[in-house]
């Protein structure tokens, strides 16, 4: 009687069920299926890029270096008198470059006499707010003006030559002026505020917030003062 071999068991294959050749997915170390690298291409998980000119003008940036600030403050100044050219289109000639000037010349006089006296206030009251920190948030607030007010020259330029009387004229000239001055003046006060948070007892922060609003005070009270003295729509439409 012839005795029968006994039978091996075949060993199945790792890559049972593809075909010969084709590898299998390959599986992380945590037992969840990894993604091919040949198939459909991955989406990237992050889209970099750079800010936009309007964001990168505005943004705060430490340490602040003064030639940046000095830069933005020039571009602030630069597009205020673009609204100052739309409101000289009104009459021509001369009265360009008065608005031109008169415009940004309020911006100016804010700066350079405004922040000043504001920080020699605030030194009465213990605040610990260095000039190189107001220089960057009044640099950030006449570009916020310069932008609002370049934005809107073309629409003033429109409105005040097309105008038939000089007093509508000269109300929406000033609009455009009180809605870039407003935003520069809470630029500002935002920045100054935030660098007097939490710094002192309730006397002295409360001596702070009286110096910033006799400041918004002062400097609306001296930009209408620099416009009405400069810019002729005004004074043509009697305001």
């Amino acid at each position: 009687m012839q005795a029968q071999a006994p039978c091996l068991p075949i060993a199945s294959s790792p890559a049972s069920g593809a075909e010969a050749g084709v590898p299998g997915p390959a599986e992380r170390r945590d037992g969840a299926p990894a993604v091919s690298s040949t198939g459909a291409a991955a989406e990237p998980t992050a889209h970099g890029g750079h800010p936009g000119w309007t964001a990168a003008l505005l943004a705060e940036r430490s340490p602040s270096l003064l030639r940046d600030d000095m830069s933005r403050f020039g571009i602030g100044v630069g597009l205020a008198s673009l609204y100052g050219l739309a409101l000289g289109a009104r009459q021509g000639g001369v009265s360009l470059v008065q608005h031109a000037a008169g415009v940004p010349a309020a911006v100016v006089a804010v700066a350079g006499l405004g922040v000043p006296a504001l920080l020699i206030v605030l030194t009465l009251f213990d605040a610990p707010l260095d000039p190189p920190r107001a220089l960057s948030a009044t640099a950030r607030a006449a570009a916020a003006t310069g932008l609002v007010l370049g934005g809107l020259a073309p629409a003033a330029a429109l409105f005040v030559v097309t105008s038939g009387s000089d007093l509508t004229a000269a109300l929406l000239g000033l609009l455009g002026l009180a809605a870039g001055g407003v935003l520069g003046v809470h630029v500002l006060l935002r920045d100054l505020r935030a660098a007097l948070r939490g710094n002192g007892s309730l006397a002295l922060l409360a001596g702070h917030g009286a110096a910033l609003l006799g400041f918004a005070g002062f400097a609306v009270a001296l930009a209408l003062r620099v416009w009405w003295a400069t810019l002729p729509i005004l004074k043509a439409g009697a305001l």
